[in-house]
């Protein structure tokens, strides 16, 4: 299988991990990815890596394949051409979580979901009161039972991917953005390539990353696929001093990921991050497509927070995000081929875990287009089986996609993040007359001229202006304050390392402000930064930001 073409569908975690692992096996890797790279899912996830909300099965087996590969991947991206400094942008944290209840039925449930997981390997330890206490002081004095499991870790979602990417690149494989899939090419019975906005890829193996646009993308191209979209919404406070020192949730967090109940599901989760924010969740919810935050959704969950971190009452919510998980109805992921169609492979389904399973599911992908021994065994996750393969009430067929082509499958229209993305036309950006108005790219999408530090670049309407500069090369120029490199944005507007000075007006988040024409921008070190958070209209997204 050396050099066998593998086109991914998908830059998200998930295509990201196997677009690495597969370069590393010596495959030549293309990833395609509708708008940019770890924009949709994965930029509005929260970065666990679990093993704590999981019963012993198939999808545990999973998880602690990857909470094993993370650290060692890290330590591999820094050995490698890219160096220490790229792989200390995902901000891998061991940081551990603790499940906490508040009734004596929540406590006998934790207590006995602990055994079992113990029973499989996992470490899950027992916390006293004042053990609890001095793990978490500012923990509610409410409690009945907590768990503490120190193998649960977190990264920056987007910008772990982006380093997954960046190393992918390092071995050989092409990241293309702007790149909808729109049909498919089939001879003999077997996918050879795929139509998109600017041309043909062909490659002997096709692989669905679209996550919650997964059915979509497979409709395309021919067959049924039954992964869904589930609602998520976060909170994300004002940064605070040290507060929250783990991931904190309360014990109804393993039923609402288990529950296939279509309306609202909420329980308490809460984290800090690197930037001093906390991270609120969590909620599930089926709505299809429907992205509007719903504030009866983020009452209830900050609600809950608030029971298990009474303090939390009083700090502001700095500003709310949502995002879509691909849902499968018996709560397993998809990977593997597809035997309705030779060429098609599958690794999705992940709901709102793909960032903790992202690369034990690329490292079992890779075993299994070696036909290798695979880690663990794959029949669970396999592609014909009954969840995935029976159409249900809602979902879309190959005829029903065909008629509607303007469903996006892989991203929100603002741009993602990637060091050194190709787009569909890289031709650099000319200087045109006084009035010209901006022209229309190949694929769709109008065509902008900026200007950033004195130098001319092209962009396109929607992209962020952090998508419009990691496209024009530049990735980072900012430190944490104990100097750890940051990449250009957290995607999700709550970091503060991305400040621009933008036509004049300094201390503008790229990751938050659509790119316009015209617009000039210059970079801002630590040592320029004004010191102050920007005001909360100053970096109002333009246009057709939700």
């Amino acid at each position: 299988m050396y050099g066998t073409r593998v086109v991914i569908l998908g830059a998200g975690i998930v295509g990201a991990a196997c677009a690495r692992e597969l370069a590393h096996a010596g495959f030549d890797v293309t990833v395609l990815d509708r708008a940019g790279a770890a924009g949709a899912t994965t930029a509005h996830g929260e970065g666990n890596i679990l093993v704590s909300d999981k019963e012993p099965g198939p999808e545990l087996q999973l998880a602690q394949l990857s909470r094993d590969l993370w650290p060692r991947t890290l330590e591999s991206v820094a050995a490698g051409p890219l160096g220490q400094t790229a792989a200390a942008r995902a901000e891998w944290a061991a940081k551990g979580g603790i499940v906490v209840a508040t009734t004596a039925a929540g406590a006998d449930a934790l207590h006995a979901f602990a055994d079992r997981q113990r029973t499989a390997g996992v470490r899950a330890e027992p916390l006293t009161r004042a053990q609890l206490a001095h793990a978490e002081p500012h923990i509610t004095a409410g409690h009945t039972a907590a768990v503490h499991y120190p193998d649960d870790a977190q990264v920056q979602p987007a910008a772990a991917a982006t380093v997954l990417l960046a190393d992918a690149r390092a071995a050989g494989a092409r990241v293309h953005t702007c790149q909808e899939v729109r049909s498919a090419v089939v001879h003999g019975g077997r996918l050879t390539a795929v139509r998109t906005d600017t041309g043909r890829h062909e490659a002997e193996v096709f692989l669905d990353a679209a996550g919650p646009w997964s059915a979509e993308l497979s409709a395309r191209l021919g067959v049924f696929l039954g992964v869904h979209p589930r609602r998520g919404e976060v909170l994300v406070t004002t940064p605070l001093p040290p507060t929250v020192f783990h991931k904190v949730y309360d014990a109804d967090y393993v039923d609402a990921v288990g529950s296939g109940d279509g309306t609202l599901q909420t329980s308490a989760v809460v984290e800090s991050t690197a930037a001093g924010t906390v991270l609120i969740g969590s909620s599930r919810r089926r709505v299809g497509f429907d992205d509007r935050l719903r504030p009866e959704v983020l009452s209830a969950v900050a609600a809950k927070a608030v029971r298990l971190f009474p303090a939390l009452a009083r700090v502001p919510a700095m500003r709310a995000y949502g995002g879509f998980r691909p849902y499968v109805t018996d709560h397993l992921p998809v990977i593997g081929p597809d035997p309705r169609l030779p060429g098609l492979w599958h690794a999705t389904g992940h709901e709102g875990a793909g960032i903790g399973l992202s690369l034990g599911t690329a490292h079992l992908l890779r075993t299994l287009l070696l036909d290798e021994t695979p880690p663990l065994d794959p029949t669970p996750f396999r592609v014909d089986r009954p969840a995935v393969t029976e159409v249900t009430e809602g979902s879309a067929t190959p005829e029903q996609s065909a008629n509607r082509p303007d469903t996006r499958w892989g991203a929100p229209r603002s741009g993602g993040l990637l060091e050194g993305a190709e787009p569909p036309d890289a031709r650099p950006a000319r200087p045109r007359g006084k009035g010209a108005k901006p022209r229309r790219k190949p694929g769709g999408g109008t065509e902008l001229h900026l200007t950033v530090d004195g130098a001319p670049v092209q962009g396109t309407q929607g992209q962020t202006l952090a998508a419009t500069l990691l496209a024009a090369g530049r990735t980072s120029w900012r430190r944490t304050t104990t100097s750890a490199p940051r990449g250009l944005f957290c995607a999700i507007g709550t970091c503060f390392d991305c400040l621009v000075t933008v036509n004049g007006e300094p201390d503008v988040r790229a990751c938050r402000r659509r790119a316009a024409d015209g617009d000039v921008l210059t970079s801002q070190s630590r040592s320029t930064n004004t010191g102050h958070r920007p005001a909360p209209d100053r970096d109002r997204p333009r246009g057709d930001a939700r």
